[in-house]
């Protein structure tokens, strides 16, 4: 059996197969704005002969990202679990990225903070920060993902002893699409079954404020 990644948050489609065994690939084409138009046919014929039956879940990229390209993956995922009757786990784009950077890097200890952001509109910023348990090679929400003023985030970075700070493009796509299986994959192992309805895609809304905890 294998599990399908799919991530359009970026302007480039990037695609992940993988049976946790001998198959594991990955795959992105820079296809711009006409990700709506070719992603039906590069999904084909990236699954080459793997039938649809194949596959026994799906992970989505959630954003923060390209509103669009966010929209189009997760309605694209939604639809495809729920036809095949099959769990669809979401999963945002900024911890598939600290998750992939902490488990390359060997910078990073255990317990290390870790901010990772990425930016918005209108001097906006979305931005999360993250924990890393390398015992269990997991990350634990310290602040959850937010959209705020560049100010707002810039003032809790100063406030905290962040030891990793991580912007758009750290990571390759392929290899945050890996790790985005691999995150939902540690939910599978847990036993949650992600409905495909749960799965919504994230736009964000503005925070005028700091965070509280």
């Amino acid at each position: 059996m294998y599990v399908l990644g799919l991530d359009t948050t970026s302007s480039a489609l990037t695609l992940g197969i993988s049976n946790f065994d001998q198959i594991n690939r990955y795959q992105t084409w820079d296809l711009g704005r006409d990700i709506s138009i070719y992603l039906h046919q590069y999904l084909a014929t990236f699954l080459e002969s793997i039938s649809w039956s194949e596959i026994e879940w799906l992970v989505v990229a959630q954003g923060p990202g390209s509103f669009t390209g966010t929209r189009i993956g997760v309605v694209t995922a939604r639809t495809l679990a729920q036809q095949l009757q099959i769990p669809l786990y979401g999963i945002s784009t900024l911890t598939a990225q600290a998750y992939a950077y902490a488990c390359s890097s060997f910078k990073v200890n255990d317990g290390d903070l870790i901010a990772v952001e990425c930016p918005g509109q209108r001097g906006s910023v979305y931005g999360s920060l993250l924990i890393w348990n390398q015992s269990n090679q997991a990350l634990s929400t310290y602040q959850p993902l937010q959209f705020v003023d560049l100010e707002v985030w810039q003032q809790l970075l100063s406030t905290e002893k962040i030891h990793h700070h991580l912007f758009p493009h750290t990571v390759e796509p392929e290899t945050r699409c890996q790790a985005m299986i691999s995150l939902a994959h540690q939910q599978w192992q847990a036993g949650r079954q992600s409905a495909w309805h749960e799965v919504l895609p994230y736009y964000g809304a503005l925070a005028a404020s700091p965070p509280s905890r």
